[in-house]
C-alpha cells in the first residue's frame, strides 16, 4: 500500500493527542517529519512517534523533506500562512480549527489550494463522532419530519487544564478570541453538518465572568438564524465542569439527541417521534445503533484517504470558513447588540 509521506508543523498537545497518534493507526499515512521553533519540543514527539526528521523551519521542511502532505498544529494566527505555503508547494494541508482568525486569511487559503489542485481540509472532530454521524442520519432521513431548529452546547474548564502551551489561548493577537474560536467553534461547526445548512445571521452575548485574568470571553450564547428560515441556538463556556457536550435537532414530528459520553441514562443517543395525528398518545422510539467508527474514518484517516482520492472530504476548506464567518458575526453583535449578517 501506498503511504501519504505526511509532516507536521507544530509539536504542541494537540500535534500530541489527536494528529501524531491518527497517523499512527492509519495504515496509507506516515509522519516523516515534524517542525516546531523549539527543538527539544520536536524531538520529544520525534522520539515518542519515531519521526525521522526533525526541523525548526516550516519553510525548509516542507521544501526539503519529501513530504505529500502537511499537519498545522499551530497557534490560530499561523493556519494562513503555513497553509499556503505547504498549498504553493503542491502539498495537501490538513489545518486545526479554527480555519484562521480573518475572512481574507481564510480565502486566502482557500485559493492557493485551488490554484495548486491540493486538499485543504480544517480538522473539526465532532464532524467524525459515530454519535453525530447517526444523528446527521436521522434528520435526513426525515424521521423528525421537517427540520425545525436545532440545540447545542459544548464546554469545559479552559484549555490551560489540557494544554501545557496554554499562554498562546488567551492572546487575541494570537487565538483570534477566547473560547468561541476554542470551543465554541466545535459546536457551531457541528450544528452546521448536521442540519446541513448555512447560517445568515447570528446574534450572541459574550462575557468573562470565571477567568477574570485574561481579557477575553470565557462564555457565549447565540441565537443564529439559517438561509432557509430555521433557526438555533448554541453556547459554549471555559467555566464548565465537567466538560459537557449536548446537540439536539427538532423537527415537526420528533426529536433526537447526543450527549457526549452517555450521560443521561447511559445513552449516547436518544431520538422520538409521534403521530400528529394524536400527538398525545405517545412517542415512539428512534431504535438507531451507533457504529463503533465513524463511516467516514477518523479525521486522520478520512484527510488520507481523501488526499489519494478514495473519499470525498466532509470538512474542507470552504466548510470551515463558513463555520469560523458565523463566530466573526458574533463577535460584532456581541457590541452592537443586535443580529449581524455572517460575512460568506
Amino acid at each position: 500500500m501506498e503511504k501519504l509521506k505526511v509532516a507536521v508543523i507544530g509539536a504542541g498537545k494537540i500535534a500530541e493527542r489527536l494528529h501524531l497518534p491518527g497517523y499512527k493507526e492509519t495504515a496509507n499515512a506516515e509522519v516523516i517529519a515534524i517542525c516546531d521553533i523549539k527543538k527539544e519540543k520536536a524531538e520529544r514527539l520525534a522520539k515518542m512517534f519515531n519521526i525521522p526528521a526533525v526541523y525548526t523551519d516550516y519553510e525548509k521542511m516542507i521544501k526539503e523533506s519529501g513530504a505529500d502532505a502537511i499537519s498545522v498544529c499551530t497557534p490560530n494566527y499561523l493556519h494562513e500562512p503555513m497553509a499556503v505555503f505547504a498549498a504553493n508547494n503542491k502539498k495537501h494541508v490538513l489545518v486545526e480549527k479554527p480555519m484562521s482568525i480573518t475572512i481574507p486569511a481564510m480565502k486566502a487559503m482557500i485559493a492557493a489550494a485551488k490554484k495548486n489542485r491540493v486538499l485543504l481540509m480544517v480538522e473539526q472532530s465532532q464532524r467524525f463522532d459515530p454519535a453525530h454521524q447517526a444523528l446527521k442520519e436521522i434528520l435526513d432521513s426525515g424521521a423528525l419530519g421537517n427540520f425545525v431548529s436545532v440545540r447545542g452546547k459544548i464546554g469545559h474548564a479552559g484549555p490551560e487544564n489540557w494544554s501545557d502551551d496554554s499562554p498562546w489561548f488567551f492572546d487575541k493577537k494570537l487565538s483570534g478570541g477566547g473560547v468561541s474560536v476554542d470551543v465554541g467553534i466545535h459546536i457551531l461547526d457541528l450544528i452546521r453538518y448536521i442540519t446541513g445548512r448555512d447560517v445568515k445571521d447570528v446574534a450572541a452575548t459574550m462575557a468573562n465572568l470565571v477567568k477574570k485574568q485574561y481579557n477575553l470571553e470565557d462564555s457565549v450564547e447565540a441565537v443564529i438564524n439559517f438561509t432557509d428560515g430555521t433557526m438555533g441556538v448554541f453556547s459554549t463556556s471555559w467555566c464548565t465542569n465537567p466538560y459537557e457536550q449536548t446537540v439536539t435537532v427538532y423537527g415537526d414530528k420528533g426529536r433526537a439527541t447526543v450527549w457526549h459520553g452517555g450521560t443521561e441514562g447511559g445513552k449516547r443517543l436518544s431520538g422520538y417521534y409521534v403521530d400528529l395525528k394524536n400527538p398525545y398518545g405517545g412517542n415512539t422510539e428512534i431504535k438507531a445503533k451507533i457504529p463503533e467508527l465513524p463511516k467516514t474514518g477518523k479525521p486522520i484517516q478520512h484527510f488520507a484517504d481523501c488526499c489519494q482520492g478514495k473519499q470525498e472530504c466532509i470538512s474542507d476548506g470552504t466548510s470551515g470558513m463558513k463555520s469560523m464567518a458565523v463566530m466573526l458575526a458574533a463577535f460584532k453583535s456581541a457590541k452592537s447588540k443586535k443580529f449581524e449578517k455572517v460575512g460568506v
